[in-house]
């Protein structure tokens, strides 16, 4: 695959150095971001922490509502405010913290060197554009290329994403592509500039199994290829078994677990991991086909305008002692590079 349909940008820093390798690329350190609504703070990001590096693919799983889209948009600056606001933390990004630039400075870097792929292309496309012009726009407006530069560039890109008749299809709309196909045309806006990193936000929910799984054989050809790293925010745990190399675990607003992709599927530690684990079928169970049920977490998900003390998932959990009602469990290292945050497991009950 040919690179050079990516414009050389002039004066660009180089990241070359040994001492900006060896750090993370994207540094998330105690992020709080909460909504403030008539009925009470809402605690979408809960002193969130975790990095993710150079060239990486890294997993951030965890039911709906657990916050891991609003860390994304929080990272890109696009929490609505009000009523959202990021309280506290430090979001370093090669090594700038994102939280400290103006708007404008955060602009340059969205889409260029930050790009997210969202979760429903339907809605994140704009319908009165072509698919042509909405990557156009992402040429002109990072590098400031010509109209015809940049509809040149936006075609070979089209052809990168396996996009058939490219020629044709950049002058249609959103509404006359199919689901697969402006999934392609998301990666491809997210990929025009080349970024550093990628936020995928459940870039696949919409579509079938076998589309699916092209859209994430191509994007981690596209991150071989580029040097790029993602944050797969996903529900697809068999997605994030084939593809990442770390899990992070999210519930409520908090980390409960990280650790490399292995360890977390051979040897979950948090009951909460544990169960997202046992409710996903298993070629060959008695739960295909068979009588017997999946197993499934019990009770509900608290609302986030009503959460318990302690340990926010210890309702749910038939390890819970009195300690986890009353105290917040910290995340600790309890084997190297696994971190759980877990009375349980910390105690060794």
């Amino acid at each position: 695959m040919d690179l050079g349909i990516f414009p050389r940008v002039v004066g660009a820093k180089k990241f070359e150095s040994k001492k900006m390798n060896d750090r993370p690329l994207l540094d998330i350190r105690n992020l709080k971001t909460y909504f403030f609504l008539p009925e009470g703070v809402i605690k979408a990001v809960d002193n969130v922490s975790f990095h993710v590096g150079n060239r990486e693919i890294v997993g951030l799983v965890g039911e709906s509502g657990c916050g891991k889209s609003v860390t994304a948009l929080s990272i890109l600056g696009l929490i609505q405010s009000p009523p959202g606001q990021i309280v506290s933390g430090e979001i370093l990004f090669q090594g700038q913290d994102l939280c400290k630039m103006s708007p404008e400075q955060l602009r340059k870097i969205r889409g260029n060197r930050i790009a997210m792929i969202f979760q429903e292309p339907m809605i994140s496309l704009n319908p009165l554009y072509s698919i042509g012009d909405q990557i156009v726009e992402v040429y002109t407006e990072h590098y400031g290329l010509s109209r015809q530069e940049a509809r040149k560039k936006a075609k070979e890109m089209l052809e990168k994403v396996q996009i058939p008749s490219p020629a044709r299809r950049i002058y249609e709309y959103p509404h006359q592509l199919s689901g697969g196909m402006r999934q392609r045309a998301m990666i491809a806006m997210a990929l025009a500039c080349k970024p550093a990193m990628i936020l995928a936000d459940e870039p696949t929910t919409a579509l079938d199994v076998t589309i699916q799984a092209q859209i994430l054989e191509l994007m981690v050809e596209l991150q071989k290829l580029m040097g790029t790293s993602i944050l797969l925010i996903t529900h697809n745990l068999g997605a994030v078994a084939e593809y990442a190399k770390r899990v992070i675990v999210m519930y409520l607003g908090r980390v409960v677990e990280e650790a490399p992709v292995i360890p977390i599927f051979e040897s979950p530690l948090h009951p909460y991991t544990v169960g997202l684990l046992n409710s996903i079928p298993k070629l060959g169970s008695k739960a295909i086909g068979g009588k017997k049920r999946l197993e499934e977490i019990p009770g509900m998900v608290p609302g986030l305008n009503d959460l318990p003390e302690g340990c926010y998932f210890h309702p749910r959990c038939s390890k819970g002692r009195e300690i986890c009602k009353r105290k917040e469990p910290k995340l600790f290292e309890n084997q190297p590079g696994h971190r759980v945050a877990c009375w349980a497991v910390r105690e060794g009950w």
